[in-house]
């Protein structure tokens, strides 16, 4: 089964900043070929969640996993993320959605937090 998967980001008014996403999602996909990546926002730019759903299924994908690029818990991740993938669920019954934890919540962070600390810390000597 094809996999698709969608990293979701807020979004912003500053197109140089959702192109980071578009940036990761490029690198990733270089490394992962087994599976397609998208990029879609919530609030605000483009695509939109509907718009990368509508491009994995056109690329032969039967299960989509959506990965919310946000760092804390919110709004957002409580309630309109989950909506918006129960909405794509009930137009795509026949696709397969997993909505991950919010990279925020994984433990790995602390790591990388403890990495740009360290690498600050001795730049500044």
């Amino acid at each position: 089964m094809q996999e698709g998967v969608i990293l979701l980001g807020h979004g912003s008014r500053r197109e140089e900043a959702n192109e980071e996403i578009h940036r990761m999602a490029g690198i990733i996909q270089e490394i992962d070929k087994s599976r397609f990546y998208e990029v879609a926002f919530l609030s605000i730019g483009h695509p939109r969640l509907k718009d990368a759903v509508e491009a994995l299924i056109k690329k032969g994908c039967a299960k989509i996993i959506i990965m919310p690029m946000f760092l804390v818990t919110g709004s957002h991740i409580n309630k309109d993320i989950p909506e918006e993938v129960l909405l794509q669920k009930a137009v795509h019954p026949n696709i397969e959605f997993i909505l991950t934890k919010h990279f925020g919540s994984h433990p790995g962070i602390i790591n990388i937090i403890q990495e740009i600390t360290k690498e600050a810390s001795m730049g500044s000597r």
